[in-house]
């Protein structure tokens, strides 16, 4: 019984060190810093959906300077990892913005109010 007990044991050692060197890997194999938005690769997606809506905001967020902000979306349901971009004036209740893959190419980009970006919704 005790050597059944032991092999059970070193059984789980060894699916823990596995569980523990996959997910080092996964951590490595993400970049190491986010896209900058001067790199994103910009897709059809986001002026097909979106019009006029999404040329305004790519152009907003280009010229937008210290108003720029970026961060990193968690996976949800629907899509994997992002990266946010959204220029945020003084006073703006909406605020132009973009969804980018962790690799920086564009997802979508439209105009809506200020906090769902800041939420990543």
């Amino acid at each position: 019984m005790e050597q059944s007990a032991a092999t059970h044991n070193s059984g789980v050692g060894i699916v823990i060190v596995l569980v523990v060197l996959l997910v080092l890997l996964a951590l490595f194999a993400l970049p190491q810093q986010l896209p900058s938005l001067s790199d994103v690769r910009l897709r059809t997606h986001a002026v097909e959906q979106h019009s006029t809506d999404a040329i305004k905001a790519r152009e907003h967020l280009g010229r937008c300077g210290s108003g720029l902000r970026v961060q990193l979306c968690p996976p949800n349901q629907k899509h994997g990892l992002s990266v946010c971009f959204w220029c945020k004036e003084i006073g703006a209740t909406v605020c132009p913005g973009m969804y980018v893959t962790i690799g920086g190419v564009e997802k979508t980009a439209f105009i809506r109010p200020c906090q769902e970006w800041e939420e990543c919704r």
